[in-house]
């Protein structure tokens, strides 16, 4: 089984699984929600001072630009919650979608509302959509896969 496969079999467990891998599951769940509300809701831009991590980025992306820095790490911020989605509303692809849009327009116009030192941008709200439908489709692939690997292993 490969790591994203062990991943996924830890963080979305299927409703039969074992209690224990359940409760692994909301922790990390709610470990990661919480870390995402401080991100979101933190009254001023936390990349402020990551002039490290970001020399590192344009390292590894030398193309790369700071709209397009921004869009991507958007995207790989909220990859995790359309793991999360993917995982509470099995079977309701357009349910899906429309969380995954609007969880992000919601939070862009309270920082606009609420926090004056954020930007509120609509760039943000696509990026963050892609990175929900990105990681739900991810889970969806894999749990496939797996189901398909394990159905075989049977034979």
């Amino acid at each position: 089984m490969t790591g994203v496969g062990v991943c996924l079999q830890w963080c979305v467990p299927t409703p039969g699984a074992p209690l224990r891998r359940r409760h692994v599951a909301m922790i990390v769940a709610a470990v990661y929600l919480c870390g995402l509300g401080v991100i979101l809701l933190w009254p001023d831009h936390l990349d402020r001072h990551a002039g490290a991590a970001y020399a590192i980025l344009y390292a590894l992306f030398p193309g790369a630009t700071a709209e397009t820095m921004d869009f991507g790490l958007n995207v790989v911020l909220f990859a995790p919650f359309g793991v999360l989605l993917s995982a509470l509303l099995r079977g309701h692809p357009w349910r899906l979608l429309g969380v995954a849009w609007v969880v992000p327009l919601l939070v862009e116009i309270f920082q606009g509302v609420f926090l004056p030192g954020r930007t509120s941008s609509a760039l943000d709200v696509a990026a963050n959509t892609v990175g929900g439908v990105v990681g739900a489709v991810a889970t969806v692939v894999v749990r496939r896969f797996l189901t398909r690997s394990h159905t075989r292993d049977r034979s």
